[in-house]
């Protein structure tokens, strides 16, 4: 951040130069090439989108001298991947498109009707790698100034669903975590 003085304009000048702070509400998505029957209609509408948390891995050098060494950077990881609150619709469309995906990746027991049947592992080529997630970032205007794109992307886990009738009225909020190969961003 430059030299700024603390006053009002100083500051108002330095947001408005970069367009603003960025919202975390204002984004579209896309999945594409999903094994699962396609669900998201233009104005499906996404509660929550909590991106990726990246990390670098790295191992010691193990020199000699003062100290443990140097940590060497080797490879990146993403941890825990992304996740995203769907709010559940009436007909549970949403809660029916992810079990389909859940299943389509590995089934097996009372989900293909009998534990006679042995648990099915699709083929990852099959499965996984051409599924993609695709997240815009929006400016004020809606207009996309930043896109993220996520590669051989499948769901990994869903949080509980909470359901309570001590609130009044909440609407039932689905969670699904997933993992992904790798991503770009790109500014636009």
């Amino acid at each position: 951040m430059p030299n700024l003085d603390n006053t009002i304009s100083s500051l108002k000048n330095y947001f408005t130069q970069h367009k603003g702070i960025q919202r975390p509400n204002r984004y579209s998505i896309s999945f594409l090439n999903t094994p699962s029957s396609p669900f998201l209609d233009p104005e499906y509408v996404v509660d929550e989108f909590l991106l990726n948390q990246r990390a670098i891995d790295h191992v010691a050098d193990d020199l000699s001298g003062y100290g443990v060494g140097r940590l060497i950077p080797r490879s990146q990881s993403f941890a825990h991947g992304f996740a995203i609150t769907f709010p559940v619709t009436g007909d549970n469309r949403t809660l029916l498109f992810f079990n389909d995906w859940f299943n389509a990746i590995y089934s097996g027991g009372y989900s293909v009707g009998s534990y006679n049947t042995p648990f099915k592992l699709a083929y990852y080529d099959d499965i996984v790698k051409n599924c993609k997630v695709i997240l815009n970032l929006l400016d004020l205007n809606g207009n996309r100034v930043s896109r993220y794109t996520f590669n051989e992307v499948f769901p990994v886990e869903t949080t509980p669903l909470r359901v309570s009738s001590v609130a009044p009225d909440p609407y039932l909020r689905y969670t699904v975590v997933f993992n992904y190969r790798d991503y770009k961003n790109e500014r636009l």
